[in-house]
């Protein structure tokens, strides 16, 4: 695997696909970055069985492959490289990061035990960033912090047509939030409910972005 991408979208998308990885996870594969070139782009997931994701980049790729390597190491890395154009190469057991006068070497884990990474089709709708943004760090402070009722701990997404309707409580505060959003499923109503920890950080993933994120449920 050989591949050139530019800095500053290398460094967004690691940010973007590390995020959410589990400070101790369960395996020590699940705390990996899989990065994946082909085709002229570089896909770059994350999973914990619980929660995913993944994001694409353009990339100029020369070998086509897969690595799986730290994502905490790989974020630090990508924040503190300097402004040049971003080689990563795969040689045996090792990745390989050079970036101007920087270099780095990092471990490859085995890429071949780690899960598939979900994939969604579709979208049920899509919601403008800054509003979701704005009506997540409203909403989210009201969730209970307390494990022993995981239940209240999470927002509850509500769709009714084209309105998107956001909700948390601790049993003492309740927070509601409605905001508008595009129905391109046609959905007459869906309910989910979504630990408020990993709606926090989606929340401000998309803060100061023109699009907003699509919204898929399963089930």
């Amino acid at each position: 695997m050989r591949f050139t991408v530019n800095r500053d979208v290398f460094s967004d998308a690691v940010s973007f696909a590390v995020k959410l990885l589990p400070q101790r996870p369960t395996q020590p594969l699940l705390s990996g970055a899989l990065l994946e070139a082909e085709d002229g782009a570089l896909t770059i997931s994350s999973f914990d069985y619980e929660v995913s994701s993944r994001t694409s980049i353009t990339a100029e790729v020369t070998d086509a492959g897969r690595a799986l390597v730290s994502g905490r190491l790989l974020g630090e890395i990508a924040q503190r490289l300097p402004h040049s154009d971003v080689e990563i190469t795969l040689a045996e057991s090792r990745v390989q990061v050079r970036c101007g006068s920087a270099n780095f070497s990092l471990p490859a884990m085995p890429v071949e035990e780690y899960p598939q990474v979900p994939q969604v089709d579709s979208v049920t709708g899509a919601v403008p960033a800054d509003a979701f943004s704005e009506a997540v760090g409203q909403v989210a402070t009201a969730a209970s912090k307390d494990d022993v009722t995981p239940v209240i701990t999470g927002v509850q997404f509500e769709v009714s047509d084209n309105s998107l309707t956001l909700t948390a409580t601790d049993r003492y505060r309740v927070a509601t939030r409605g905001i508008d959003w595009e129905n391109t499923a046609g959905v007459e109503s869906a309910t989910a409910l979504v630990p408020a920890k990993i709606v926090t950080e989606v929340g401000k993933t998309f803060l100061g972005r023109g699009s907003g994120p699509g919204l898929h449920r399963e089930g």
